[in-house]
């Protein structure tokens, strides 16, 4: 992930995500899929999936990087202020507490060290649990499988080959190279509805941010949030859908099944 950062709307402070309630409405539940009284069958036809810290957690190891480094020269790593900038793009620099602390020493070479921190922490880790079976599921149900990230093409298409995902498992992945703004906007997201050219009901988002999941809910797509281990303390918007520990706590027809019943 690019840590020179655009500014975007702040999740943790958002009246809209304060003060907007969930509606439901009861509705009659077919797997992969709901019907509307008097209306059209709606169904699922797409799984949009984050890419950083929902498909591979590289957020914790991001974090750890920079503890690193922070403890190394010294000085305490300003990590509430990181979190907030998790899932988006903004200006502001990890960097700086850094070189204030200790003018003598130079962005780049700081740069560098985390780069090299990064590579080790990351070496050996793997595809978080359940995105496998998930995809596979969303397969044979003939859905189709995205991701939007917030990240550039060339790092999700490195650390997809990291993990061992074929790029091919997926039928569109839309990144920062392709809209003018990121998460929590919700342009990826949007994208990816009209490349597909269905209606946000008719796919699921997976995210573990707070600024990812308001993109979702911004585009109106139904989100299920899926934190690790640096997200699961974060706030998020009171209308996602569904929040899972693990996508092994809820197979995908099950999540389809529930998503369907609340829309």
């Amino acid at each position: 992930m690019d840590f020179i950062k655009q500014a975007g709307t702040d999740p943790f402070l958002s009246e809209e995500a304060r003060h907007h309630s969930l509606q439901h409405k009861e509705r009659s539940i077919l797997l992969g899929r709901h019907q509307l009284e008097g209306k059209e069958d709606m169904t699922t036809k797409a799984i949009i999936f984050d890419f950083d810290g929902l498909i591979f957690d590289t957020e914790t190891c991001e974090l750890k990087s920079f503890e690193q480094l922070y403890e190394k020269y010294g000085v305490e790593f300003p990590k509430d202020e990181w979190l907030r900038i998790v899932g988006t793009i903004s200006t502001y620099d990890p960097y700086e507490t850094l070189t204030g602390a200790h003018p003598q020493l130079m962005k780049n070479d700081l740069m560098a060290e985390y780069a090299a921190l990064f590579e080790k922490i990351v070496e050996g880790e793997t595809v978080r649990e359940g995105v496998k079976e998930y995809i596979e599921r969303g397969k044979e149900l003939g859905l189709k499988i995205a991701i939007a990230s917030s990240s550039s093409r060339k790092w999700i298409e490195k650390y997809l080959a990291v993990i061992g995902l074929d790029v091919a498992l997926f039928d569109v992945i839309c990144t920062s190279d392709d809209v003018k703004n990121v998460k929590p906007d919700p342009e990826l997201y949007e994208k990816v509805l009209s490349h597909f050219d269905i209606e946000p009901g008719e796919a699921i988002v997976f995210e573990d941010s707070a600024n990812g999941s308001l993109a979702a809910i911004r585009a109106n797509i139904p989100c299920v949030i899926v934190p690790n281990e640096v997200t699961k303390g974060l706030v998020f918007d009171e209308r996602v859908a569904l929040r899972l520990n693990s996508k092994k706590d809820m197979e995908l027809d099950r999540v389809i099944e529930f998503i369907s019943s609340r829309q």
